[in-house]
């Protein structure tokens, strides 16, 4: 069960082996060694079969960043309410995400109610994660997921969003099948987003059109490059 704001789990495209599951041998570079920890073909969730098309974009190196905007006020914090948020990075993100601007970004209708928005992204940069300094030189936010009220937004308007705040979102890769994905993976691309070269940590899939679980969360998976050797 979520709390609220908390982002949901992205799972993989397919369950693994159960020594993934073991922290010595999921620790250990020898065992780990010429290993997939997939179990090839057998998705982690059934719906992932059933989907043909899906909206890929880069997945981002950082730490999980929610900016919940209730009522009118702010509210910043991590995955989970336990989380920590380095203080470099906290210091950007209240400059960032004012009252002031999410004001002007999601202005209250004429009763004067303010919509309910929980905007999700990666913070990212230098002593955040240890590629973290590749992509920029200082620390920053990247928006991923905007949801209004019970509204899961759609790609095209988190950009939208993103562009209102002066932040960046995801690279955009293009919608694909699961078969080019899984081949665009084991390619190990660069990052499109890292002002330093790097093989890009991987992929954020969402069915397309977006659709959703039964619990109303958005179909997506993930896959990362240094799973494939």
């Amino acid at each position: 069960m979520l709390e609220a704001g908390e982002y949901p789990k992205i799972h993989s495209l397919w369950k693994r082996e159960g020594w993934y599951f073991d922290q010595d041998k999921k620790n250990s570079p020898d065992y780990q060694n010429g290993r997939q920890s997939f179990i090839i073909g057998d998705y982690a969730q059934p719906e992932f079969g059933n989907i043909k098309k899906w909206h890929v974009e880069e997945k981002v190196d950082g730490t999980n960043i929610r900016i919940l905007y209730i009522s009118g006020k702010v509210f910043i914090g991590g995955r989970t309410k336990n989380a920590q948020i380095p203080a470099h990075l906290l210091k950007y993100l209240q400059e960032t995400f004012t009252e002031d601007i999410l004001n002007k970004t999601f202005p209250a209708e004429e009763d004067k109610s303010y919509p309910n928005v929980m905007l999700y992204g990666e913070g990212y940069g230098p002593k955040i994660q240890a590629c973290g300094g590749n992509y920029r030189k200082d620390p920053g936010f990247i928006l991923f997921d905007v949801k209004c009220g019970p509204r899961w937004l759609q790609r095209v308007d988190v950009r939208t969003i993103a562009m209102k705040l002066n932040v960046k979102s995801c690279p955009d890769i293009g919608i694909m099948e699961e078969r080019d994905i899984v081949e665009y993976v084991k390619s190990k691309p660069k990052s499109l987003c890292s002002e330093t070269p790097q093989i890009m940590e991987g992929v954020i899939c969402r069915s397309e059109p977006l659709m959703l679980f039964r619990n109303k969360l958005p179909i997506m998976w993930k896959l990362k490059c240094k799973e494939f050797n």
